[in-house]
């Protein structure tokens, strides 16, 4: 039976993958889909493509901060410790997940402008997919616990590197939610 470092692991890596497979097929949709303005949505779905990289670009560089200081810090027995009772997520981080959960003002350096190619965001998207994964391989012995950051987001209070992971990963199943439903209320608009 795997321990538990091993287990937070192997959830993160099924989340990446997962949830970089559901955003990926986006970059090849109808680019009148793509272009869509819901009447619900302030974005279309090209406009939420480009967010989400320019999210995962400033919170990998809180999750690359976390991972150098984890492993510098790490310690084989306080691991242990935080591990025994450790849980990687929770019913309010996992709300992240959860399109119009509750509102959520975006930061000004992510509001997107369109000033991004769709070439270019799913290129960055595709080097933040194969990022993930690296610092997974990097913190893979359960260091991820041992350095906390604050989010301020929906009152999160302090996350541990795996936590931020998981965050990032949320948000970015929040945005595919948002683009099913630009989607659906595209094919509702033609019908």
């Amino acid at each position: 039976m795997p321990g538990k470092a091993e287990q937070i692991i192997a959830v993160l890596h099924d989340e990446i993958v997962n949830t970089f497979d559901a955003l990926m097929p986006w970059f090849g949709k109808d680019r009148q889909i793509r272009a869509f303005r819901s009447a619900h949505e302030e974005w279309n779905a090209e406009l939420v493509l480009e967010h989400v990289m320019l999210a995962n670009h400033y919170l990998l560089l809180l999750i690359e901060k976390g991972k150098k200081k984890a492993l510098r810090i790490a310690d084989g027995s306080k691991i242990k410790e935080i591990l025994d009772g450790y849980e990687l997520s929770n019913p309010v981080l996992d709300e992240i997940g959860i399109d119009h959960s509750f509102k959520w003002r975006c930061p000004e350096h992510m509001i997107p402008t369109g000033s991004h190619s769709l070439d270019h965001v799913q290129q960055e998207v595709v080097k933040q997919r194969s990022t993930l994964l690296g610092i997974l391989d990097q913190l893979s012995h359960g260091e991820g616990v041992i350095y906390t950051m604050h989010m301020s987001v929906h009152s999160l209070g302090t996350l541990d590197v795996y936590q931020y992971i998981y965050f990032l990963l949320k948000h970015m199943q929040r945005h595919i939610q948002q683009m099913s439903g630009i989607e659906s209320e595209y094919h509702a608009s033609i019908t």
